[in-house]
């Protein structure tokens, strides 16, 4: 009798590093752990097949786009032909948002897959596109004032946010001239943008912000900073943990 079973988390981990390595724009990584004969169907009439092949058309694409993956949900599961026989690998049913940034257009994927995971490597992967958005960025210019921060001492100062799939180390902020006053300057999608700064690159060292205040939107336990974007836009000078400065 056939049937499906729950599989092994190791194999959602493998299709997991496989989207760290896209945002990462690591094609050695991907090529890591794409099986010798990989087969990735994106859409009609739009297959890969073979590492060779994908390793041409994801490195012409990071070439000219910045990518960005962005994990949403998964279920590993195993095929069963009988009630004593699994089948060969694990598939990885997942959803995940895909961003793609060329110039200053964004182009954005609402998508599932299902990936067969077989022995630590992908072979095979069937793309399906709910939904493809295109826009154009907007260039927001941030600045945080350090100089009423009295807590622990610090060595740099970061941005992050929805932006940039919350990663608190890879847009950092400068004081060129030393006055106390990190600045900072990132491409953004136009509408509501959730953001917040920290310190030392790391997620535990973000600012704490309060329910209510002006500047912030409250969604569970998180409280963020929020803006509008329009268009490109200068947010001007807030102190850390604050809406403003005094």
């Amino acid at each position: 009798m056939e049937k499906w079973d729950f599989g092994q988390q190791s194999a959602a981990d493998v299709w997991l590093q496989w989207g760290q390595y896209l945002t990462d724009e690591n094609l050695e990584g991907i090529l890591s752990l794409a099986g010798d004969s990989i087969k990735i169907e994106v859409g009609e009439n739009n297959e890969i097949n073979g590492k060779a092949e994908l390793a041409q058309r994801v490195g012409a694409w990071f070439e000219t786009a910045d990518v960005n993956f962005i994990p949403e949900w998964g279920v590993p599961i195993v095929y069963h032909e009988s009630s004593e026989t699994p089948g060969d690998g694990t598939w990885v049913v997942n959803g995940y948002r895909l961003e793609s940034l060329s110039g200053d257009t964004l182009t954005s994927f609402v998508r599932h897959s299902n990936v067969l995971v077989k022995d630590g490597k992908v072979m095979f992967n069937r793309i399906y596109t709910h939904s493809k958005t295109v826009d154009v960025v907007a260039q927001l210019e941030l600045a945080v004032n350090m100089n009423n921060y009295e807590g622990e001492p610090f060595q740099s100062v970061s941005v992050y946010g929805s932006f940039n799939n919350w990663c608190a180390e890879c847009d950092p902020m400068t004081d060129e001239d030393g006055d106390g006053i990190y600045t900072g300057s990132v491409k953004v999608g136009k509408g509501e943008l959730e953001y917040k700064f920290a310190l030392d690159n790391v997620v535990e060292r973000q600012e704490t912000l309060t329910d209510g205040m002006t500047c912030t939107k409250t969604t569970g336990q998180y409280i963020n900073r929020v803006l509008q974007v329009q268009g490109d836009l200068n947010a001007g000078v807030v102190c850390f943990e604050s809406c403003d400065c005094p």
